[in-house]
């Protein structure tokens, strides 16, 4: 209904505000409709905050039913000591500091031969299953460089079996090693014998008492008593005779320790039979030295990467500093591959560059072609992306759970989500865009707002692409139909193992790493968007209808989460960008007020920026702050109510490669009979 008239408000443009007039009274219409707008969001996150906290609180109390319960009780230790890298020690510290209170204490060991012998194994076990289920007798080649060619031709399944027996041995004989190379690895020093832990503990209670007694005498008074720093380490805890080990020459040959390469980390889980003394553990900082001992809650046994858990605290400190800088540096450089993709609008420019036949470009299918191919491109190097971030978090960072990898995934690959949307609307590169803002800095706010309508176009592609093809391909699971039956070609039945077709039913879990942030991307263009180009809310309905249908379809039939985080670190990441988001689309507003000459309204749409950051400072310090663990209160209290815990899964926090429990047996089929034969 605008009157403006120019570039900017011709075709999909004549829905945008560019069409009201500068300084027009209207104005005052989209600044209620935005206070309206605010407010409603505001309330919808603090309804979801009052559930989330709900559940967080429930969560630490009583854990899930899928989760083992040694997981509540349980907590992780980084940058354990050498002179308490042995469990009888850890347990013996922690016993001193919580009395009564320790179940079991498991140092994590690094055993590299063990681990490959396990690898082996379990790809022998493989093969093996997939020579019984031939129906033929296979051959392999022996003694050559690969076992599809040169060497000597034996019987697959013979060969298979005899590995087998040799690795399962080695594997026997590796396991007896581990417990005597963790107690005689290292000699580890004896203490001085002049104190021990008990007395430091008590030296340190008598001067908080004393302290205490100080503050009460000088109530109202300037305190200046300083209480006594007590150093903690290896020689204030003597420890007795039958703590020490005996000497391994006794047992076995020290130089089959040393080629084991067998040896105690730095890494550790302890667990209590207290959900009090847990959380006591987890809370408080056990030595006044950061570079010592630092505690942390134990994440969920299912989502642990054993393959890491060994990896020290403070090399994966600096890593994550080193990988902050590259992924900070790779955001100024991602306008480089944004423009390329930005530049597959353009066929025609393409085609010449090939030397190919330029097309009509009036002609329909050449306008839905070029605004869906960067989009779909996007897509594409956005997944790519993500699977670098992971494969960083996993190898480079060498992270301990799937839920440490999720948060991780879900933060970088969401900031780049953020740059994507920024670098799309400036156009391009933004370094040619530096200098015309070093010379005229006010040109910044023109430049991006008369850019957002001009990229509105592309946005509504994009919401629409993924409103329709996202979501049909969630649901119908093409890509997955596709990938079995091509599978099924490639390959007969007959030769696809039980081991197979039991992975080919696990249910799929959601990647929230992934899923997240691309929701959180419509979201910020809908937000942002919505006052400058009503109709955009419009295409977001559609797209976060089709999410809630897909979704709720999805967790209900096909995703089964293999692990739980407790919903700590995603939520709050959500959260973070969330309102990172309301203060964009707040700021963004302002400014196009502002341009519209419409000084009233700017003025007035400084409300919903102060109500935000009033409502972002309240809900921190009253409700964040408190989520992150169990207050004292309530463990003891659900000590009390449910009796402490003494049945304990020795094994939960055990190390797979030592865990006998985990050693599958495998039926090796004969081919005639299809029955069984042997069992490994």
């Amino acid at each position: 209904t605008g009157t403006a008239r120019g570039n900017s408000t011709e075709g999909f443009n004549k829905l945008t505000l560019a069409r009201v007039e500068h300084g027009d009274k209207r104005m005052a219409i989209t600044v209620v409709a935005w206070y309206i707008f605010i407010g409603f969001i505001l309330r919808e996150l603090h309804n979801e905050w009052k559930s989330f906290a709900l559940l967080r609180q429930q969560y630490l109390a009583r854990g899930d039913e899928d989760v083992p319960k040694e997981f509540r009780y349980s907590i992780l230790c980084e940058q354990v000591p050498e002179w308490l890298q042995s469990e009888k020690r850890l347990k013996k510290y922690f016993d001193r500091l919580f009395p009564e209170k320790v179940a079991q204490t498991t140092i994590c060991m690094e055993m590299s031969c063990l681990d490959k012998l396990v690898e082996e194994r379990e790809k022998v076990l493989n093969n093996l299953e997939r020579a019984d289920a031939c129906a033929h007798h296979p051959k392999v080649s022996i003694g050559g460089r690969c076992s599809c060619c040169w060497g000597e031709k034996v019987d697959a399944i013979e060969h298979y079996r005899t590995e087998l027996s040799r690795l399962n041995t080695s594997i026997c004989h590796e396991r007896e090693l581990v417990p005597l190379a963790a107690n005689h690895v290292r000699h580890l020093r004896k203490c001085d014998g002049n104190s021990n832990a008990l007395d430091v503990i008590s030296m340190s209670m008598s001067a908080i008492s004393e302290g205490i007694q100080q503050l009460q005498t000088h109530d109202g008074q300037e305190f200046t008593h300083s209480m006594p720093l007590i150093e903690c380490n290896e020689s204030h805890f003597s420890f007795s005779d039958d703590d020490e080990e005996q000497d391994i020459g006794e047992h076995i040959n020290q130089i089959d320790i040393n080629e084991s390469k067998i040896s105690p980390s730095s890494t550790a889980f302890v667990t209590f039979t207290s959900l009090r003394a847990k959380q006591a553990a987890a809370q408080c900082a056990l030595t006044p030295d950061r570079t010592s001992m630092r505690v942390f809650h134990a994440p969920d046994p299912r989502s642990v990467l054993w393959e890491n858990i060994n990896f020290p605290f403070s090399m994966q400190d600096t890593a994550k500093f080193g990988m902050k800088v590259v992924w900070i540096v790779g955001i100024l450089f991602w306008a480089i591959p944004v423009s390329v993709v930005n530049s597959l609008a353009n066929l025609n420019s393409i085609l010449q560059a090939l030397n190919i036949k330029t097309v009509d470009s009036s002609k329909p299918w050449y306008g839905f072609l070029s605004g869906l191919l960067p989009v779909i491109a996007l897509a594409l190097l956005l997944d790519a992306l993500y699977a670098l971030i992971v494969l960083t978090a996993k190898r480079v960072l060498k992270l301990k759970s799937l839920s440490d990898v999720d948060a991780y995934a879900t933060y970088w690959y969401q900031l780049y989500q953020f740059a994507n949307l920024w670098l799309i609307v400036i156009g391009g590169s933004i370094f040619n865009q530096f200098q015309s803002f070093l010379n005229d800095p006010q040109s910044i706010v023109t430049t991006i707002a008369n850019a957002m309508i001009g990229s509105s176009v592309f946005f509504v592609n994009m919401t629409l692409t993924q409103s329709i093809g996202k979501c049909a391909l969630d649901i119908s699971q093409l890509q997955k139909f596709v990938i079995a039956l091509l599978m099924r070609l490639w390959r007969s039945e007959s030769t696809i193992t039980q081991r197979q077709m039991d992975r080919a039913k696990i249910p799929e879990t959601y990647q929230w790493g992934y899923e997240i942030p691309q929701i959180l991307f419509i979201l910020m263009i809908v937000v942002l968007y919505c006052p400058i180009v009503p109709i955009m809310e419009v295409f977001g309905l559609i797209y976060f209808a089709g999410r809630y249908i897909t979704y709720k379809h999805q967790f209900l039939h096909v995703n089964a989460q293999t692990f739980e985080g407790g919903g700590n670190a995603t939520w709050l990441s959500i959260f973070v960008f969330i309102i990172s988001i309301i203060y964009m689309a707040e700021a963004v507003f302002i400014a196009y007020m502002g341009l519209k000459q419409s000084p009233a309204s700017a003025a007035f749409a400084f409300v919903p920026l102060v109500v935000t950051f009033v409502f972002h400072l309240d809900l921190r310090y009253k409700t964040i702050t408190y989520l992150q663990n169990l207050p004292l209160q309530r463990a003891a209290a659900i000590d009390v109510k449910e009796g402490e815990c003494s049945d304990f899964n020795r094994l939960i926090y055990l190390q797979p490669s030592l865990n006998t429990c985990l050693d599958e047996q495998f039926h090796v089929v004969d081919s005639n009979t299809r029955g069984p034969d042997a069992v490994f």
